[in-house]
């Protein structure tokens, strides 16, 4: 959906303080990112987990000095996001191939809720940060004990299903220091499901060109069970911004 949806080929549910379409709240997701993550301060950026690199394309847009390196196990999406500003390396999160010390922020956009193990990331992303770098999250979670609860989601929402004390939990035990937190799912998992079920009609055309219609009757079954667990507070999307040291 957000592929063929949005006609491009960001990979995340996008940020709806003030956007109206789905391409436009991935660009301001994408955006905002920068300013949580203090990227006017950084020179060297790691993307784990960038897709198709094209959040790092607004980052290098926004601040051509910034040098960014994109990282992906995905091959075939880091190659169809080929371009000659920005470096990419198809490498797991868990094997970071950069010397110690390499970069001072290392962000993963809503990738890390994919990397297993978690605590594995955490150390190399810390290993490869400098002392004074930092390690940027955007990342979705589930209330504890609320497996359950997710209905439909447990089948369509293919990734793990962290909480926020696992996360919590993780950023002490790798030595991380926790100085910048953002709930911010209310603006994000609502009016993404919103759009959809507004905009079905047109989305269905093009969805079911490429899928049957039994696969968008999930993905709007979903949209619906999205909104209601977020309006519940069963589901998050949250921000961290952590140092390496105090």
């Amino acid at each position: 959906m957000m592929k063929i949806g949005a006609d491009t080929k960001m990979l995340n549910f996008g940020l709806w303080k003030n956007s109206p379409t789905l391409y436009d709240a991935q660009k301001e997701m994408s955006q905002y990112i920068t300013e949580f993550g203090e990227f006017n301060s950084a020179k060297k950026i790691l993307d784990v987990g960038s897709g198709f690199c094209i959040p790092a394309t607004i980052w290098k847009e926004k601040n051509p000095k910034l040098d960014i390196f994109c990282m992906d196990l995905n091959f075939s999406e880091l190659k169809n996001g080929n371009n000659h500003i920005i470096s990419q390396i198809n490498s797991s999160s868990s094997e970071i191939p950069f010397f110690d010390k390499s970069f001072d922020r290392v962000i993963a956009l809503e990738s890390a809720q994919h990397f297993v193990p978690l605590e594995r990331f955490f150390v190399e992303a810390r290993r490869v940060l400098s002392d004074d770098g930092k390690l940027v999250l955007a990342i979705p979670v589930i209330k504890e004990g609320s497996l359950l609860k997710l209905g439909i989601l447990n089948i369509t929402w293919l990734s793990k299903k962290y909480t926020e004390s696992y996360i919590k939990d993780t950023i002490k035990n790798t030595g991380f220091i926790l100085r910048k937190e953002e709930s911010i799912g209310s603006m994000v998992y609502e009016p993404f499901a919103d759009y959809y079920i507004q905009n079905r009609k047109s989305l269905k055309e093009k969805l079911i060109t490429t899928y049957s219609k039994r696969i968008e009757d999930l993905v709007f079954r979903s949209m619906k069970k999205m909104k209601e667990i977020s309006e519940k507070k069963i589901i998050d999307y949250l921000l961290f911004s952590l140092d390496k040291s105090s």
